[in-house]
């Protein structure tokens, strides 16, 4: 996968913003994994996840793809209580005791997803990282909106602390609506006075709920996976309150934001999201590196084991994590 510096960065120091651009990887197995993926997209997701389908088919329908795509192996997967939330925890066989953990928060407009739609990425994540990725199954909406998903996120790191994983030792992840969490789950964290992540990972975050974007304009055809509409009716679902100090992604305070790393498609809607991260952190000089892949769509990564780019995109994830975890 070759990869084009679109903004210098001084190695020497530890903050400040990096942006590459991704080719993809070539050979035949990623020109026609992508053309299927494409096609699935276009005829099995975005056509049918939107409203008037009702949430449980959406969930279902979202469910049935999602497991289509095969998890990575050498890990275990262990299925947790955490009071009366569900969750997976997975661990590297080769290392059932890791010294780092993840906590990893699914995409899926807020209604849809689990943490079994997404193990495609998250066993890979933990066998890359040589880490345990607890990923939680938080209340979903509508029938349980804005602030339960960033509560259930917050229970999700303190039982990491209370299992003795140092805060330095932790990083915390999303894709899509989960990438939204990622950002304020650190916020609310850091309002409650508790420890917070070493560093963030997202992959195509949510920041703008209008979903008006240029690249909402652009790409609301080309984009092969997401449909506004779904997005509008999970946002309307989400019901954030106005007055919540945590309502809006884009009114938080990134001065204190960690080391971060975003991902996100060239031709997808929520493009502009990420960048506007990153020109955001860039006013307080801090650590974020944004990552845009040449033609490729929404949450991608969830394609690891099939489409080269996928899985290349996730061992980049890896690497990150590990270089800001250190020993």
């Amino acid at each position: 996968m070759s990869a084009v510096m679109k903004t210098p960065h001084a190695s020497s120091r530890p903050e400040g913003p990096i942006q590459r651009t991704y080719a993809p990887v070539p050979g035949a197995r990623e020109r026609i994994v992508a053309a299927m993926m494409r096609t699935s997209l276009r005829t099995f997701f975005k056509p049918v996840i939107k409203p008037p389908m009702p949430v449980g088919l959406q969930r279902a329908v979202l469910h049935t793809l999602s497991v289509l795509m095969p998890p990575g192996g050498g890990v275990r997967v262990e299925h947790v209580k955490l009071g009366a939330m569900a969750a997976e925890r997975i661990t590297p066989k080769a290392n059932p005791k890791p010294r780092h953990a993840l906590l990893y928060l699914h995409g899926g407009a807020f209604c849809a997803g689990s943490p079994r739609s997404h193990r495609s990425i998250t066993s890979r994540l933990s066998r890359m990282a040589d880490c345990e990725v607890l990923a939680i199954h938080y209340r979903r909406v509508p029938e349980h909106p804005f602030p339960a998903q960033i509560e259930d996120a917050v229970t999700g790191f303190k039982d990491l602390l209370q299992r003795g994983y140092r805060p330095e030792h932790i990083a915390v992840a999303g894709d899509s609506a989960g990438g939204t969490l990622t950002l304020l789950v650190f916020k609310a964290l850091e309002r409650e006075g508790l420890p917070t992540p070493k560093c963030l990972v997202m992959m195509s975050p949510a920041f703008d709920a209008r979903l008006n974007s240029d690249s909402v304009k652009k790409y609301k055809k080309r984009d092969p996976m997401i449909n506004i509409e779904w997005g509008m009716q999970g946002f309307a679902w989400y019901r954030p309150q106005h007055d919540h100090p945590l309502a809006f992604p884009k009114r938080q305070d990134l001065s204190t934001l960690p080391p971060t790393l975003v991902q996100v498609g060239e031709i997808e809607v929520l493009h502009d999201d990420s960048v506007w991260l990153l020109h955001a952190a860039k006013r307080f000089d801090r650590h974020v590196e944004l990552e845009i892949y040449q033609d490729r769509w929404h949450v991608f990564q969830i394609h690891a084991g099939m489409m080269p780019s996928a899985t290349q995109a996730l061992a980049r994830q890896a690497a990150f994590l590990k270089q800001h975890w250190g020993a």
